[in-house]
């Protein structure tokens, strides 16, 4: 009886955190979740990209907090081990609630999160937007900093220094964003 119990309760917690979503975005959330991960999109977009994009970005929070078993709102603040720990997207991220687009991109996560979209990133936990990374040195053509730790890459936005994580034939590119796996 004990363990029947356990199956139903462990099936419940399963079904409400969205584990038998299947090909769909999305997952059960509460609105402190709703409310941060669309900080989230808006640090990370400012609800300024194309669509495609910005589901697979919230799907990798997703992504994230089904592996971790953690909530939204514990894996997308800025710092690590979550999220960009630079401290203009910590600003972007406390002063998204201010911003125009707010209602729009909260809409919209909602959406995500609701499973209204496919999730075409599988369950890749990892993104970037090139166009934020590094460019090679124009003198040498090399990575600045650790050069084990930095790997020239063609990439939407030219030749970048990318972490190993977001290079490979396992990276689905999906119009300005580069989706992966921990390395």
């Amino acid at each position: 009886m004990l363990a029947w119990i356990a199956v139903v309760v462990g099936g419940w917690y399963a079904w409400k955190r969205g584990w038998f979503m299947g090909g769909r975005t999305g997952m059960a959330y509460t609105p402190e979740e709703l409310d941060a991960t669309t900080r989230l999109l808006l640090a990370e977009t400012s609800y300024h990209r194309p669509e495609r994009e910005m589901v697979g970005i919230v799907q990798v929070a997703v992504n994230r907090a089904k592996k971790t078993g953690n909530l939204l709102s514990v894996v997308v603040p800025p710092g690590r081990p979550n999220w960009n720990n630079h401290p203009k997207y910590r600003k972007r991220w406390e002063d998204a609630n201010t911003y125009p687009r707010w209602a729009k991109a909260r809409a919209f996560v909602e959406k995500v999160l609701s499973g209204g979209f496919p999730n075409e990133i599988g369950d890749r936990t990892m993104f970037l937007h090139p166009h934020g990374m590094p460019r090679p040195t124009a003198d040498n053509n090399q990575c600045k900093g650790n050069r084990n730790s930095k790997y020239i890459v063609d990439t939407t936005a030219g030749r970048r220094c990318l972490p190993k994580w977001s290079t490979g034939d396992r990276v689905l590119v999906i119009d300005g964003a580069r989706f992966s796996y921990p390395s």
